[in-house]
């Protein structure tokens, strides 16, 4: 118990001393100033428009958005019925509600907005830790697989800001957990009211959580050999737990009938405007292409969207490469520590628990799904935002491979060396900025800037050597006594001691 409260504490000392922010309750009008967009926690549209659906739903009691309000949302805004709405799915709008309500009272509304999302990442790492401790990993395995999960990989740099992420892994981690104890009606419950809920935070959630899905079936049925017949037979008081994820998907197309018009209407598919004229109408960005031209002129500002066209089998290489290899978004750039998690793959093969397929069909899913996704990228982005899942389950099996390979002092030492450098970079994204471009819009920007342009994490340490983060406890108190670079280096380091003790703790056990 006394280990668990340090942990809590340390996790939450480290995601304060980085969560991104400024004091004051954002009006519209402050929205749409640069100290709040571009130099401030709102850098990027899908921050921007999940708290301006927050905003609108509390604020002006209303699921669309106001003109300054839709202003603010752009260039990823959504148009429908002569309304402004959002493209974003509304899950991460509706569960930071408390965040901010409780940070309105102290005059941090968006400082709280992002506190419940590094509260879910904090969740996220004892998850980490409790199933590894029941998959068999020892004590120090699943604290370290938890604490490079958290600040080891670009899920730290999203612990601190306003997306889906975390909320996402959440789910799928608290669901695998819920399948490892004691089969019973309210566990199934459960997990089949987590894999539906999934679907209103990100719509992916739905392939990601299938194999958690198609482990929780089986447990639905039982299949009895007897003699020369096969016996198949559905629990049917089981059964009725399935009820349980129709709750999720009322309150979705609930949402959806009253933002779009139909319940089947998602909102990646709704046209988007990325423009809006002084009038307060849709208009064509600077240099429209022909088509763009020809769609506005027909009142389409742009071609109807399938939730399907986003996937496609052409990308699957290029995407492949982009996730695992590329210098602005690849493992092995932005966490080469994981690499140890795909050897605790093997490990655990060997061990054949039946969980383990369903971990491994949720790293697989996740890697291919975004693989064919039309942007791998992530938009601008720190690292591979879409493997935050992926990085998950990798650090599961990571606490395997502390736990049961032969741990010689030269490849712990690999692995410490490469855990040193994971969290250094990605302290470096957290306490910065993730308006990172990808490699494919370098040309043009630099033909825009005129200047040469950075992509890999160099660009935030750029950022980071300008004396500036976006940290609001470095902006609000620490900036009057050191400079960000040395702020920087301060929280690098209190990361890596608890991640000094566990390394020399495993090899110490080991040799003993």
């Amino acid at each position: 118990m006394r280990s668990t409260i340090l942990l809590i504490a340390f996790t939450a000392l480290i995601l304060s001393l980085s969560l991104r922010g400024n004091l004051g309750n954002p009006s519209p009008a402050d929205m749409n100033t640069s100290r709040w967009r571009d130099d401030g926690p709102f850098e990027l549209s899908p921050e921007r428009g999940r708290f301006a659906l927050l905003y609108s739903l509390l604020e002006d009691r209303s699921l669309t958005f106001s003109l300054p309000v839709a202003r603010f949302v752009t260039p990823d805004l959504g148009y429908i019925n002569d309304r402004y709405v959002s493209l974003f799915a509304p899950g991460v709008s509706f569960l930071v509600v408390p965040g901010y309500l409780v940070g309105k009272m102290f005059q941090l509304a968006q400082v709280g907005t992002y506190a419940v999302v590094a509260l879910f990442a904090l969740f996220n790492l004892l998850l980490i830790r409790a199933i590894s401790l029941k998959l068999g990993a020892s004590r120090s395995a699943a604290v370290l697989a938890g604490i490079i999960f958290l600040f080891a990989t670009p899920a730290f740099a999203y612990s601190v800001s306003l997306y889906q992420h975390h909320f996402s892994t959440f789910l799928i981690l608290m669901s695998v957990y819920l399948l490892l104890v004691p089969s019973g009606i309210l566990i199934l419950a459960a997990v089949f009211f987590l894999i539906a809920a999934s679907v209103p935070l990100d719509y992916p959630n739905l392939f990601l959580m299938a194999p958690i899905g198609i482990y929780a079936l089986g447990r639905l049925v039982s299949v009895r050999q007897k003699t020369a017949a096969l016996h198949i037979r559905i629990d049917r008081t089981k059964f009725i737990t399935l009820i349980f994820a129709t709750l999720p998907l009322v309150f979705f197309f609930w949402f959806n009938f009253r933002s779009y018009g139909h319940p089947l209407q998602f909102s990646g598919t709704v046209r988007s405007v990325k423009v809006i004229d002084a009038s307060g109408l849709p208009a064509l960005p600077a240099n429209p292409s022909e088509h763009e031209a020809q769609a506005f002129a027909s009142g389409d500002y742009s071609p109807r969207k399938s939730a399907l066209d986003f996937f496609n089998s052409r990308n699957l290489l290029g995407g492949f490469i982009t996730h695992v290899f590329s210098p602005d978004r690849g493992i092995l750039v932005f966490t080469p520590v994981l690499l140890f998690g795909i050897l605790g793959i093997i490990l655990a093969y060997r061990a054949s628990h039946p969980i383990y397929p369903v971990l491994v069909g949720v790293l697989v899913v996740n890697l291919v799904l975004y693989s064919l996704w039309g942007d791998p990228w992530g938009g601008w982005a720190f690292g591979s935002r879409y493997l935050i899942p992926g990085y998950a389950v990798l650090s599961i099996f990571l606490s395997i491979f502390l736990s049961r390979s032969r741990l010689t002092r030269p490849v712990l030492l690999v692995f410490f060396l490469t855990a040193v450098f994971s969290v250094a970079v990605n302290t470096l994204g957290a306490v910065t900025t993730n308006r990172n471009p990808p490699r494919v819009e370098i040309l043009e920007l630099e033909r825009v800037s005129g200047l040469p342009q950075k992509y890999t994490f160099a660009r935030n340490w750029d950022f980071l050597t300008a004396n500036l983060s976006k940290s609001v406890v470095y902006q609000t108190f620490a900036s009057a006594y050191i400079n960000s670079v040395q702020y920087y280096f301060l929280v690098t380091t209190v990361i890596l001691v608890p991640v000094a003790w566990s390394t020399w703790y495993l090899a110490k056990r080991r040799h003993d």
